[in-house]
C-alpha cells in the first residue's frame, strides 16, 4: 500500500502523518482530473468514492469495488484503518467475475 514519511511533498501537496493524497480511478474517467486531493486519514474512503460518482456521473456503484495496489479496501473505513499511507490510486469499479467455458 502506499507509504511515506513523516512529512513529504506530493506535487502541490504537503503530506504528514495526518494526511494522504488520494486519486480515484473508474472506467468513467479520474477523480481529481488530475493530480490528487489532500485528504485527513481519518476521513473514510467512502466520501472520495461519493465525490467521485457525482463529479463522473456515475449511476449505479452498488456493486463496485474499491482496491488499492491489487488489495481490496473497506470503503466504510477511514484510510488509517485500511492502513493506506502517502499518495495512492484507489481502482474503484464492477467487481471482475472470472468466465467459464
Amino acid at each position: 500500500m502506499g507509504t511515506i514519511g513523516t512529512e513529504e511533498q506530493h506535487g502541490d501537496l504537503k503530506l504528514d502523518a495526518e494526511f494522504v493524497a488520494v486519486v480515484v480511478y473508474t472506467t468513467s474517467g479520474a477523480y481529481p482530473s488530475e493530480g490528487h486531493e489532500r485528504v485527513k486519514i481519518t476521513e473514510t474512503v467512502s466520501e472520495i468514492l461519493s465525490k467521485a460518482a457525482s463529479t463522473l456521473k456515475l449511476t449505479d456503484t452498488s456493486d463496485w469495488v474499491a482496491t488499492v495496489d491489487g488489495s481490496e479496501i473497506d470503503p466504510s473505513k477511514s484510510y488509517e484503518a485500511n492502513e493506506l499511507k502517502g499518495a495512492f490510486t484507489v481502482q474503484w469499479g464492477p467487481r471482475e467475475t472470472g468466465g467459464g467455458c
